[in-house]
């Protein structure tokens, strides 16, 4: 409300402003002008009607009589008001005093002398007044003004309805109704559009968030369930290192949640620097190969021979080290997997793919969100944390690139990752 005040207020003086510009426009340089020439006009003929009424021979009805044929009304008077002289305009003409004399009508007082040697004043008024069309003009431009004001408080009120009612919505929003939404209907168009889209991302991320909560507290509750039991039943254990070895195994889940958590965040908040150095295909490729356990299991390679591309090697190494472990988790031991290496599109892809049972497509869509595991044959008793998607499409997007899950042309999944190949842009 304030700030459609203030610009009310603003416009209603641009207005006022171009307004008075107007009239001292209009009266400068178009009635101060034509006012003296009509002055000069009117004395010129006042000073003619006083000739020709001193005239020795002149008759009265003359003057008369050219005076109705001119329109005007002539008198002769023995004095000016002291009044009168001091507001008048003073003129020389063929030796005569003039007086230009204030009136609605601006009658004009010539002094002449008749009979001879006795002074008086010719006063002549004529039909025009000279004021009337300022006035008139004047007039025109307050009710031009009066309109402009009431045009200005509709057309403020119908440019700021969308910000008051986006404004009332953000209210609704802040106050912790999510699922508050603007119509698009009622000429609020785009304001609208971005608006709900907004609102949608805020409520995706809140939701977002408190998914994340909830599932850390499962996932960290299960390994510390598990340990707990454990160490009240290690002094009563007949075989205590098989014991000890579980405790080490779900410490090493736990650190290993903690620590793709603390990565996550930190690539999510741009904190955390690449080490960007020159990446060669073929040793990331064969790192990762010997890291991941995947049993008897093909393994393809396609492109390994690639020339090296700009990276953060060690990020990258994760990335496929990730994805050979969802491999080995996910699918069974008879399949295939291929590993490749290509260019396209200005990126260099690593790609992982598997002859598996494959993922469905609303799945895959869901793959790379945070502590997601399809069903199925990927089901969550083969384990996991269900973040090692989301840090790769992390990685990937850190780098400048993007990460994808498609369907395999034999079945299964293939997730590629694009990088960049001549590192980060601009």
């Amino acid at each position: 409300m304030r700030l459609r005040l203030q610009v009310f207020v603003g416009l209603v003086l641009v207005l006022l402003l171009t307004m008075l510009g107007a009239w001292a426009l209009a009266a400068g340089v178009v009635f101060r002008p034509l006012v003296r020439e009509l002055t000069s006009e009117r004395v010129a003929v006042a000073v003619h009607l006083a000739e020709l009424a001193e005239r020795p021979r002149a008759r009265r009805h003359k003057v008369q009589a050219l005076s109705e044929d001119l329109g005007l009304q002539v008198r002769v008077i023995d004095s000016i008001p002291d009044d009168k002289r001091e507001r008048a305009q003073v003129f020389e003409r063929h030796g005569r005093t003039v007086l230009a004399l204030p009136g609605r009508k601006a009658p004009v007082a010539v002094s002449f002398e008749r009979p001879p040697g006795e002074q008086r004043w010719l006063v002549v008024e004529f039909q025009a007044n000279l004021e009337r069309p300022r006035s008139r003009i004047a007039f025109g431009l307050l009710l031009l003004t009066v309109a402009g004001v009431g045009m200005t408080f509709i057309v403020v009120r119908y440019v700021f309805r969308p910000l008051e009612v986006a404004t009332g919505a953000m209210k609704q929003v802040a106050a912790g109704d999510l699922a508050h939404r603007v119509p698009t209907e009622g000429g609020l168009g785009d304001v609208a559009v971005t608006f709900n889209a907004m609102a949608d991302r805020v409520e995706g991320l809140v939701k977002g968030q408190r998914d994340l909560m909830a599932a850390v507290s499962h996932e960290l509750r299960t390994p510390l369930t598990r340990m707990r039991l454990m160490l009240e039943l290690l002094p009563e254990s007949r075989d205590p290192a098989a014991r000890i070895a579980a405790l080490t195994a779900d410490v090493d889940e736990v650190d290993s949640l903690v620590g793709e958590l603390l990565e996550s965040s930190r690539l999510h908040q741009g904190v955390l620097a690449l080490d960007y150095g020159e990446v060669d295909p073929a040793r990331v490729v064969q790192r990762a190969l010997g890291a991941v356990d995947l049993g008897d299991r093909e393994v393809v390679l396609d492109g390994t021979d690639h020339p090296p591309f700009l990276g953060d090697e060690r990020r990258l190494l994760r990335c496929l080290t990730n994805l050979l472990s969802n491999v080995a988790r996910y699918t069974p031991p008879d399949c295939t997997v291929r590993v490749g290496v290509a260019s396209e599109g200005g990126l260099t892809w690593l790609t992982v793919a598997d002859t598996g049972p494959g993922v469905s497509q609303a799945d895959r869509d869901r793959l790379f969100d945070p502590f997601f595991r399809a069903e199925g044959s990927r089901s969550k008793a083969t384990g996991g944390l269900g973040l090692g998607l989301m840090l790769v499409q992390q990685i990937a997007e850190a780098h400048g690139g993007r990460a994808e899950a498609l369907a395999g042309p034999e079945g299964g999944l293939v997730v590629r990752v694009g990088i960049p190949t001549d590192g980060p842009q601009g």
